[in-house]
């Protein structure tokens, strides 16, 4: 299958899961360069307000939990297991079991270690209720049976709402030992000598990471503010049903693979109703990114903004670089010329739309707004 629902990580995309819809390696090109890309596309909407918009500016501070959180990490990674051998089970400790768990006297399937072992943190909750409790207070090496029930709600429909009967295996208590944090673990463990330069460089990376994040974050939430001031008055009805097709097309193709029909494909995978719901939801999609395209490329006229031959090969190494693309060919596996000059000039617009615009923590209603006035019309009164 065509990787279309590949996520690239570019902010700009309102359809949040499916980054583009065209492409994956068809020959189709329609534009020579960016311009005729938005002389085709720019007189298909009314632009509203796009220049001095408020969006939600998200800026992601580095805290020191944040920093522990990378240092308790690496003790994490770095720790020491000791397997205990005698004693008694306690809730919070690591123990390692095997278990046997059967419905009705029948082993079902999934439901044994099969001698492997398995740690388990008891008081974690991550089994189904009553199982870890009744673990509590055997000895190592005993082998005992325990009754549980499965949730109503339960993944396996067949197991839902059904009573079982466990039979556990105590191996042993993981005991584990984390390092000393201390310069000589650092120097030992990282490229750094001492706890103060590991730490400053774990920040730095953290503030990194979040710059990036925030970016993305605050693209989108400028475009869909631009987005939703603009009124879109003609649609290419035929290129969005092409994207929907085609797009059908490859997951039908999947399906096949894997031995399914369509619907029943869709159905299990995307979790879709139907074939036809499943279509409706691309067709959505299409539309959503088809208005962006539009809007885009309005702007980029309105302002004069273009997209040049350095700045398209440039663009596209870095694609290749954030997406893994190791070659031009196989970048266009995925994506067409016109995908990436799209992308190319949707990144110039929204980094346009972000040096102009105005950030604020939040935008408020315009009830809030009346909820204010009132209050403070009351306050006067008083």
């Amino acid at each position: 299958m065509k990787k279309k629902f590949k996520v690239l990580g570019l902010a700009l995309t309102l359809t949040m899961g499916l980054s583009m819809l065209s492409g994956c390696g068809k020959s189709d090109n329609q534009f020579k360069n960016a311009q005729e890309m938005i002389d085709k596309y720019a007189p298909m909407c009314a632009l509203g307000d796009y220049k001095g918009v408020e969006y939600v500016e998200k800026k992601t501070e580095v805290t020191d939990e944040d920093v522990q959180a990378k240092i308790d990490s690496l003790l994490e990674e770095k720790k020491t297991d000791e397997q205990v051998k005698t004693g008694k089970t306690e809730n919070g400790q690591t123990v390692n079991i095997d278990f046997v768990g059967s419905v009705d006297g029948e082993e079902f399937q999934g439901g044994s270690t099969n001698g492997a072992g398995y740690n388990l943190e008891l008081g974690s909750g991550s089994m189904i209720p009553g199982f870890e409790e009744q673990i509590v207070g055997h000895e190592v090496g005993e082998s005992f049976d325990i009754d549980v029930t499965f949730p109503d709600d339960y993944d396996n429909s067949d197991l839902a709402g059904q009573d079982a009967v466990f039979n556990i295996t105590i191996n042993y208590i993981v005991n584990v030992t984390l390092p000393e944090y201390t310069d000589e673990f650092v120097a030992a463990n990282t490229t750094y000598s001492n706890i103060a330069d590991y730490e400053a460089s774990v920040r730095e990376e953290l503030e990194a990471s979040n710059k990036s994040s925030d970016e993305n974050t605050n693209k989108i939430n400028i475009m869909t503010v631009v987005v939703d001031n603009a009124t879109v008055n003609e649609y290419p009805k035929q290129e969005m049903q092409k994207l929907v097709d085609d797009t059908v097309a490859d997951v039908e193709e999947a399906a096949t693979s894997y031995g399914y029909d369509l619907e029943t494909y869709v159905t299990s995978v995307y979790g879709m109703s139907s074939e036809d719901s499943f279509r409706e939801y691309l067709g959505n999609m299409a539309q959503n990114y088809m208005k962006e395209k539009i809007i885009v490329c309005a702007i980029a006229k309105a302002e004069g903004i273009n997209v040049n031959q350095d700045e398209l090969n440039d663009f596209r190494q870095e694609l290749m670089t954030n997406a893994g693309f190791e070659s031009e060919e196989k970048l266009k596996e995925y994506y067409t010329e016109d995908d990436v000059l799209y992308f190319a000039l949707s990144e110039k617009v929204v980094a346009f739309l972000l040096e102009n615009g105005v950030g604020v923590d939040s935008l408020d209603t315009e009830e809030d707004t009346e909820a204010v006035e009132t209050e403070d019309t009351e306050e006067a009164a008083e």
